[in-house]
């Protein structure tokens, strides 16, 4: 029998783990890298469990923008929308603009007056689906097991990928040069044992100039525990505020509190103060569809009478039942969100008569929610629909009594969809819609 060399039993090492079952990958893995076929003292990653990482991209749609159009680089650049509307928001800025102060959700007239030479590009919704396409076609070739998260950002497991032979970095440096050679987006990485521990690694990267950072158990003390609880990924502002009220300021301090201090929280402050320690061994969580879809929009002038808002309500009903059906889910609620002129926020929610993604259905349900809002959310300046109780349109129970014309409703509503995707979506506009800012003069030329 022919004995195969080192080279040859490293590769056939390395093949059989990428094939195997995750749990199976995750045994082979549990010794140093330097104890594995193929690998030497220097690749040494700890003892090696299991390795993940959370790509970012970032400022995402402003990259995406500049990807499409090169002469864009490296200039000071903010996604917005209409700059005259003095309502008008900064939705993302490059790093170009961030170093003249320029933040997301600020107004455009303050980001001129901070940045004059800023360029402003309008949003591009299906800019920003294609470039996400590539980017994950580019992470499965890494490996299998890919977790996206939203448009810009997915976790991978790297436990047991050939790669690794050469070490986390090397691995990292090699998806992060692939991603930007491939679609034109540079993303940070996170590297850790952990999926948690992999998206504190990846915030911190972003401050990196070679935009990698690998953070294990024991850095976590040096680098994480400074960090304020905000910066705690899963924390929002109210647990912050409330932690703070506790005397907890950091994440070390989380960390170094007594147990009984977190009860509070309930099992929630125990995983905190786990995360906080750097015990971070769970996997990815499984592959979800998303929790609800929705769409808003704010006026150009704050609207008094109701009833002007039903063409309004029209189209936003439409964009969300369109957004369902392209991505194969039905609603089975409802919830409408008033904004009045002090930003008070004003909501009501409902359930459908049966689960739908028909624009038909969402509007009626709707223009009830908004009979039913107090004369306190007007004037509103916002208006929000939002899909909630979603299930996979295929997995969804029929109708008990359905009425003659809804499979007839359906084929139409699908039909428009597929006209849409090839046509663009003002293919196809239901009757009654109103935009919430039409254009008070005729456009100028494109930025892009």
């Amino acid at each position: 029998m022919r004995r195969q060399g080192p080279a040859a039993t490293a590769a056939n090492a390395n093949a059989s783990l990428l094939t195997g079952n995750l749990s199976t990958r995750r045994k082979a893995w549990r010794r140093p890298l330097s104890c594995r076929a193929g690998a030497s003292g220097r690749d040494r990653f700890r003892e090696l469990i299991a390795l993940f990482a959370l790509v970012d991209v970032n400022a995402m749609f402003a990259s995406c923008a500049a990807a499409e159009d090169p002469s864009l680089r490296g200039l000071a650049l903010v996604v917005a929308g209409d700059p005259s509307d003095r309502r008008s928001i900064v939705l993302t800025a490059s790093y170009e603009a961030r170093a003249w102060g320029v933040r997301t959700a600020m107004p455009v007239r303050e980001a001129l007056r901070l940045c004059p030479q800023v360029r402003i590009v309008p949003p591009d919704r299906q800019l920003y689906e294609r470039y996400s396409r590539r980017l994950f076609e580019v992470l499965h070739d890494f490996t299998p097991v890919v977790r996206p998260v939203s448009i810009d950002e997915g976790y991978l497991d790297l436990t047991g990928c050939p790669g690794l032979a050469k070490g986390p970095l090397p691995l990292a440096a090699q998806i992060r040069r692939t991603v930007q050679e491939r679609t034109g987006l540079l993303v940070s990485i996170g590297l850790a044992e952990g999926p948690w521990l992999a998206k504190m690694a990846a915030d911190l990267a972003k401050k990196r100039s070679e935009g990698i950072l690998l953070l294990r158990p024991e850095d976590v003390p040096d680098i994480v525990w400074p960090l304020a609880v905000e910066a705690f990924h899963g924390i929002g502002p109210k647990t912050a505020a409330k932690l703070r009220g506790l005397g907890i300021g950091t994440i070390g301090d989380i960390a170094r509190a007594e147990p009984k201090v977190l009860e509070a929280f309930g099992v929630h402050g125990r995983r905190m103060r786990q995360l906080a320690m750097g015990e971070d061994r769970g996997g990815l969580p499984e592959e979800t569809g998303p929790v609800s879809i929705s769409h808003e929009e704010t006026f150009a002038q704050d609207i008094q009478d109701r009833r002007q808002l039903h063409p309004i309500l029209v189209a936003i009903c439409d964009r969300v039942g369109e957004r369902l059906r392209r991505e194969g889910y039905v609603a089975k609620g409802l919830g409408l969100r008033l904004r009045n002129r002090e930003f008070r926020d004003f909501s009501r929610q409902g359930p459908l008569r049966a689960p739908s993604a028909r624009a038909e259905d969402l509007r009626q349900e709707a223009e009830a929610l908004l009979a039913r809002m107090p004369a306190a959310a007007f004037p509103c300046r916002l208006l929000g629909v939002t899909a909630h109780s979603l299930e996979r349109a295929a997995a969804a129970a029929p109708e008990l009594f359905p009425d003659g014309d809804a499979e007839r409703r359906d084929r139409l509503w699908h039909a428009v969809t597929a006209v849409r995707q090839r046509f663009g979506p003002d293919a196809v506009k239901p009757l009654g819609a109103q935009p919430a800012r039409p254009p008070r003069r005729p456009p100028s030329g494109s930025e892009r």
